[in-house]
């Protein structure tokens, strides 16, 4: 390959009313705001946030804001994807010489090799469309550009008003929504493309099955993908449903990305349950495990082979795994703990994970939180439709 990724820069969200999500992000999940264009109402609101290592760019997508004008660093998505996670952006070498190689596999630009400078020097980028869905990736070379974000944007923070120190380490994985047979092409696709690897989350398992999950109420092959560049950050899952019955949360997700989408992304906590209590005071909403989670006696022995205590546990709902296949050391886990939908209840939606010497996906962790979701959609079904019954009554 030409060029090389360096790390994954920053998650790019299209949404209708920018300032309503900065504000949520801010308020509930503790991202700052540092970098912002478009305040002035003269092209579209663009607001740059982080928490520690991780950074989501905000950009406002609707008709008012973006006839007429441009959008710097991604490519407008065409309505009806008004609030979406659509855009997965990273640091890399050669801007020029990485679009020669998507253009050899035949890759859509969706924006060529562009320059911008302001008086802190030079980022080169391009925006190339993916083969999932809406997503695409913003490729940009900041080697030659000394301010802390990218040319245009003005900075929000000063040595007054630094930005305060999170949390969070890393995007620690992007999980898409795939139709139905479709991994196998799309891992193909970011191997020739990306350099992207198949991850194994388990030792017997093919390439093109995935780690299949069933049983009751649950259908699901996973397949992962991790990059040599990136290290142990920016993991890449592909989610699709197997034939079941009943509701599901990918399958809903599908009806408003219809060839996929990222569903939702794992940050990397270094103390999850610092991180969890502190955004649940300030009114983060996380998916609920049953009681039974916790009171299985052989779920109990794991949680105190670990040195931890149920109740502390099950206080957020966090998932605790240690049998992970790919754990690096005999006596690693993980913990997991999943956020409610951002917006609408089968829309995107954020995970805190902490890795104590495990880099794989628990099965277990993965059955309950399809379940715990599968519940939270449920419920808001069948309240929207008692509200529907009421204002008919």
């Amino acid at each position: 390959m030409t060029s090389r990724l360096i790390r994954l820069s920053h998650i790019i969200l299209q949404v209708s009313n920018a300032e309503r999500v900065v504000q949520e992000l801010m308020t509930k999940y503790q991202f700052q705001p540092f970098a912002a264009r478009g305040l002035d109402g003269r092209s579209p609101s663009q607001v740059a946030l982080r928490n520690g290592g991780v950074v989501f760019m905000v950009n406002e997508n609707n008709q008012k804001t973006t006839k007429g004008s441009s959008m710097l660093y991604d490519a407008t998505v065409p309505l009806p994807y008004p609030d979406t996670a659509c855009n997965v952006s990273f640091d890399v070498e050669d801007v020029p010489g990485f679009c020669q190689r998507l253009l050899s596999e035949r890759c859509q630009l969706l924006v060529p090799p562009t320059e911008v400078h302001d008086d802190y020097g030079l980022v080169t980028f391009c925006v190339v469309k993916s083969v999932v869905g809406n997503v695409r990736h913003t490729l940009i070379d900041r080697t030659r550009y000394g301010d802390n974000f990218l040319p245009e944007f003005q900075n929000l923070r000063s040595d007054s008003n630094p930005v305060v120190p999170g949390d969070l380490t890393c995007i620690d994985h992007v999980t898409y929504a795939c139709p139905r047979g479709s991994s196998p092409h799309i891992i193909k696709w970011y191997e020739r493309c990306f350099g992207f690897k198949h991850f194994p989350l388990s030792k017997e398992e093919d390439c093109d099955r995935g780690f299949e999950i069933s049983g009751p109420n649950i259908g699901l092959r996973l397949t992962a993908m991790d990059s040599p560049e990136l290290g142990k950050c920016g993991k890449l899952v592909l989610a699709e449903s197997l034939p079941q019955k009943g509701i599901n949360q990918l399958d809903l997700f599908l009806n408003h990305h219809k060839e996929g989408g990222i569903q939702h992304v794992g940050l990397f906590a270094t103390d999850i349950f610092k991180t969890a209590r502190s955004m649940a005071n300030q009114g983060v909403c996380f998916t609920s495990q049953p009681p039974t989670y916790y009171s299985d006696p052989s779920k109990q022995e794991e949680i105190q082979g670990v040195g931890l205590q149920a109740e502390i546990l099950s206080q957020f709902g966090i998932l605790l795994d240690s049998k992970s296949q790919n754990s690096n050391m005999p006596n690693g886990y993980l913990l997991q703990v999943f956020a409610e939908p951002l917006w609408s209840k089968d829309s995107f939606y954020l995970e805190l994970i902490e890795r104590r010497g495990a880099d794989g996906f628990g099965e277990g962790n993965v059955r309950a939180l399809w379940r715990a979701l599968n519940d939270f959609l449920e419920g808001s079904t069948q309240k929207d439709d008692e509200k529907i019954r009421s204002t008919a009554a």
